[in-house]
């Protein structure tokens, strides 16, 4: 131990095993820690000396690191209590965390604001662990809610909602397992995560602890740049959890939405054919039927995409390989698609710079990509629009484009269209999921090839694909 302080970096540490040595030694206000080895029978001492460096982080070593003596050593200023003889990890792993609390502390504040406003609630009969615990968690913005009695704490977990409890265990009236037991029982809080803070550190705690429903067990002391880490990450783990909820559910009605007016539109057709069979003359029948398959096609491209999308999710997508020349599958395309263009009135340009444009790929998937961009640059282009189709190549790839005249995607970066579930459909007053842009992404990714996109607004929208040769 001795060694180790001799060889600290700008003599940072001081280590005494008696607290009278600490008069002979000088400029402690520039010491980053000082280590008292103690039988806590000095206590109140060391509490006036904590008072006297407020800046100076005061640690003590003892033979007896019982709870008693924890609680004792937290309400005096002391921010960690070690077993002596000293493991000297713990004072290697103190100067790593000071080297990078500049670095950390810089990255921590620009991540915690992604959690300002969130909620915590702080229950421990000891109010220098509260005040601990409160500057600890300080940057990260949080809403912080502290109880002395766990009793009345027991009465606001009904009415308001948190997103995080931390708890101790050891408190007057009531324990902090009862008190997890009673918000778990609550509507507004019974999914919100608990952490046990404690002096007790024996397995069966812990086990009741977990058993009780808590996330985590901190152990006290605690090292506050760990405890801050471990309540960052909760947090965030909880905040991204609840913004997949959000995105299933909105899924889910966007789903239901887009099913419903197809769905509407067949039974009304159904039921006018049935009614008025006889009266219908043949071009308006053959109308009718066009449009129940149109809306078909729609409902079956919709659930072709919701499964591909999950293939994409779990990275089954399975690649079938064949030569095929792009020309012709292009070509094959447009040809399919040219009826939503002429219900439109909108007219399709080739440009084909491309010689031979044989190479080896899925030919159903790339066909799906071509057809789904196809099918966007239609829906979302302008009435008696062009819809400019090129192929071309370089060395090394084949490059293929639509762009349409239309609204333009209303994103600062397009390329965003390709994320899951983003949709601009509602801008167009369109029904869309937000899953065909990010099922082509997934495709043509797994070709080695990339996607993008560049977007003017009311002027035009432009989505390109590579594929390498």
């Amino acid at each position: 131990m001795q060694e180790l302080v001799k060889k600290a970096e700008n003599e940072k540490i001081v280590f005494v095993e008696d607290f009278k040595e600490l008069k002979n030694i000088k400029n402690l206000s520039n010491k980053k820690l000082c280590i008292i080895k103690t039988d806590f029978k000095n206590i109140n001492s060391i509490k006036k000396f904590c008072k006297t460096y407020p800046a100076l982080e005061v640690w003590l070593a003892s033979e007896d690191v019982s709870r008693k003596n924890v609680l004792s050593a937290n309400a005096c200023g002391v921010k960690n209590v070690v077993p002596y003889p000293i493991p000297v990890k713990i004072i290697q792993d103190f100067f790593k965390d000071k080297e990078n609390s500049e670095e950390n502390t810089n990255f921590n504040n620009q991540e915690y604001y992604n959690l300002k406003g969130l909620k915590i609630m702080i229950v421990d009969d000891n109010q220098m662990n509260i005040d601990l615990l409160t500057e600890t968690l300080s940057a990260m913005g949080l809403e912080i809610t502290t109880f002395i009695k766990p009793a009345e704490a027991s009465k606001i977990v009904d009415n308001k909602k948190f997103d995080l409890f931390l708890l101790d265990i050891m408190m007057p009236e009531m324990s902090g397992f009862d008190l997890a037991n009673i918000i778990k029982t609550t509507k507004l809080n019974s999914d919100t995560p608990i952490v046990f803070i404690s002096a007790l550190s024996d397995p069966e705690n812990k086990i009741r602890g977990y058993n009780a429903g808590s996330c985590a067990y901190i152990e006290k002391p605690f090292n506050v740049q760990v405890v801050r880490s471990q309540i960052y990450n909760l947090l965030k783990t909880k905040k991204l959890q609840e913004a997949l909820s959000d995105k299933k559910e909105t899924f889910l009605a966007m789903v239901t939405h887009d099913l419903k007016s197809p769905v509407n539109a067949e039974i009304c057709a159904l039921e006018m054919l049935l009614k008025n069979h006889n009266e219908i003359f043949d071009d308006n029948k053959n109308e009718i039927i066009k449009d129940i398959l149109g809306a078909a096609k729609y409902m079956k491209n919709l659930i072709d995409n919701i499964t591909q999308k999950y293939k994409c999710d779990y990275k089954s997508i399975v690649l079938n390989k064949e030569p095929y020349s792009l020309k012709i599958l292009v070509s094959e395309c447009i040809e399919e698609a040219k009826y939503f263009f002429e219900d439109k009135k909108q007219k399709l340009i080739l440009n084909c710079n491309a010689q031979d444009t044989n190479l080896f790929i899925d030919i159903v998937e790339i066909k799906r990509v071509i057809n789904n961009l196809l099918i966007n640059a239609c829906e979302y282009g302008y009435k008696n629009s062009n819809v400019y189709i090129e192929l071309s190549e370089n060395p090394h790839e084949y490059i293929f484009s639509v762009k349409n005249c239309g609204h333009g995607i209303p994103l600062s970066n397009p390329d965003d269209v390709f994320e899951k579930f983003m949709s601009v459909a509602q801008n167009d007053k369109k029904a869309g999921t937000g899953l065909g842009l990010y099922i082509c992404k997934k495709i043509i990714e797994a070709h080695n090839g990339t996607i993008h996109a560049e977007s003017k607004i009311e002027d035009y929208t432009k989505i390109s694909f590579t594929l390498p040769k």
